[in-house]
């Protein structure tokens, strides 16, 4: 008879656990979802960047901690704020040059129409002779070499933009940079002193490039107290066709005339440019940072276990304003997991009973700079990391395809369907994969690890699965309206952001809930 009434309570209380967890996940809804968003990713905000106009990203996390503190949650760090400090470097354009000398140095030709990525706070000075290698590029199949018979060492390599065969389709405008990337790998390992992008005259598209110019002018960043330097070991200029052109003068063409005469051939016309050597002076100008990330707290419900945690992570800050001043609003890169994490911690709220460890809810800062956000929290973390059993981290979850993506995604239109999310994981745990795929099948999601490989370092669950810890990165993929000013609210799905808040919701609940913290079984990730 006992056992019968035990039997009895544990269902009634499985039952009531249940209830508890679908009433909280309905709590969840497509026009709170869009009542947040429409704030946070506002022409207002400026696009959550550093150093705008109106600071919209200190009034981005202004926002976040009164809704926190609405929800009553605990606050992680000193009133809800958890100070980064950063270093910023820029390029002082000012006083920063590229001069066209001949053989004795006499001036020909100087411009300041350049720019490149901070790097360390440095100045430089480069000086040598310049070398024009076409677009740059080496073709397996083809055996098409631009560098071919060339000495790159200590030179200052000039090409375009593209390669023959895009340049050639032109139905095709658009800058692979993953290409751009591999040329200046090629540079590096022939020992060039620069490289020096121009646009091909050929392509009108200069979406890319104002993109480049984005990034690059907004400076470089590293956490206060690191040393500073470049990720790129060459020193990378951009410049532009009239530069070229002043380079190739001696030469008798232009830029255009020779990549009609490449696109013709079908072979490369690259030279050593004669009687022409480049002066290029790089001047840095610096300053301390100051960001915060907001961080919130589920106490757990456990006197025990609530000193272990779940933490749910998403990056607030965005990429400001465009180089012709349009406001690059970032609703889906990251408002949407913004206001995802907003809406899970406030069904975790609505629980009558929370789960039995805590749960920590970081809206992290300066992702776009270089994930310095996440990486200061992961030295700096509310619970140990050891106490810290998975980040479930939401980036990019507000939109969809009318299809679902093929088996071979292309990473830069690897929007999925209107069922479809990517999970981003290093599969440090099968435990928790097998909780994360249960959950998808229970709300008609279909998971794909499909970009896990290539966006594994790219987001901020970086820093957590580096130390250890099983992570769970949720996105719906990348499209054209990346880093563009064209990702606006209309383009958002609401109804799949909010199934993929649900769905992290419903992981992170059963995580915390374990009698035993799950199993990592491959720690390394490999």
């Amino acid at each position: 008879m006992k056992s019968q009434i035990k039997l009895t309570l544990l269902l009634l209380l499985l039952a009531l656990n249940a209830f508890s967890q679908k009433k909280a996940v309905e709590s969840i809804t497509e026009n709170e979802l869009k009542a947040h968003l429409e704030f946070i990713a506002s022409d207002y905000m400026q696009g959550r960047d550093f150093g705008t106009p109106v600071p919209g990203i200190d009034l981005t996390a202004n926002y976040l901690k009164s809704q926190c503190m609405q929800m009553e949650l605990k606050p992680g760090s000193a009133d809800y704020f958890q100070i980064v400090e950063m270093v910023s470097v820029k390029q002082d354009s000012e006083n920063t040059f590229f001069k066209v000398t001949d053989s004795n140095g006499n001036a020909k030709y100087q411009t300041s129409d350049i720019f490149t990525f901070g790097g360390s706070a440095e100045n430089d000075t480069l000086k040598g002779d310049i070398v024009f290698c076409g677009y740059g590029w080496y073709n397996d199949e083809t055996k098409y070499n631009d560098t071919e018979g060339l000495v790159l060492k200590d030179k200052i390599v000039l090409i375009m933009t593209r390669n023959l065969e895009a340049a050639l389709d032109t139905s095709k405008k658009s800058i692979d940079t993953n290409q751009e990337m591999m040329k200046i790998n090629k540079a590096l390992m022939g020992g060039a002193k620069a490289l020096v992008f121009v646009p091909d005259p050929l392509n009108t598209d200069t979406k890319w490039f104002d993109m480049i110019r984005g990034y690059f002018t907004g400076g470089s960043y590293t956490l206060k107290g690191k040393k500073a330097g470049s990720t790129i070991p060459v020193r990378l200029i951009f410049g532009t066709e009239a530069l070229a052109n002043e380079i190739l003068k001696e030469s008798g063409k232009t830029l255009l005339q020779l990549q009609n005469e490449i696109n013709s051939s079908g072979t490369p016309k690259s030279f050593d440019v004669k009687d022409c050597k480049a002066e290029i002076q790089l001047v840095k100008k610096s300053k301390t940072i100051e960001g915060k990330n907001v961080i919130a707290v589920l106490e757990g419900s456990d006197p025990v276990l609530k000193n272990e945690c779940v933490v749910l992570s998403a990056h607030y800050d965005h990429i400001g304003i465009a180089a012709n001043g349009d406001v690059n609003n970032g609703a889906d890169d990251n408002g949407s997991g913004t206001v995802a994490l907003l809406e899970i911690a406030e069904a975790f709220t609505k629980m009558e009973k929370h789960p039995k460890r805590s749960v920590v809810f970081a809206w992290v800062t300066a992702e776009e700079k270089g994930l310095f956000g996440s990486d200061f929290y992961s030295q700096h973390p509310v619970f140990p990391l050891e106490k810290t059993l998975a980040d479930i981290n939401l980036d990019m979850v507000g939109r969809s395809a009318e299809k679902e993506a093929e088996k071979e995604v292309d990473l830069d239109n690897s929007l999925c369907g209107p069922n479809g999310v990517y999970i981003i994981s290093g599969k440090q745990s099968t435990e928790l994969m097998k909780i994360s795929d249960n959950v998808c099948k229970e709300l008609n999601l279909i998971p794909s690890d499909a970009l896990s490989k290539a966006l594994l370092t790219r987001s901020d669950y970086y820093h957590f699965y580096k130390n250890g810890i099983p992570v769970l990165g949720v996105t719906t993929g990348l499209h054209e309206d990346y880093h563009q000013p064209s990702d606006e609210l209309d383009k958002i799905d609401y109804n799949k952001m909010m199934r993929v808040a649900g769905y992290a919701f419903m992981v992170t609940e059963k995580v915390a809930n374990q009698k035993k913290r799950i199993v990592v079984d491959n720690p390394s990730g490999k």
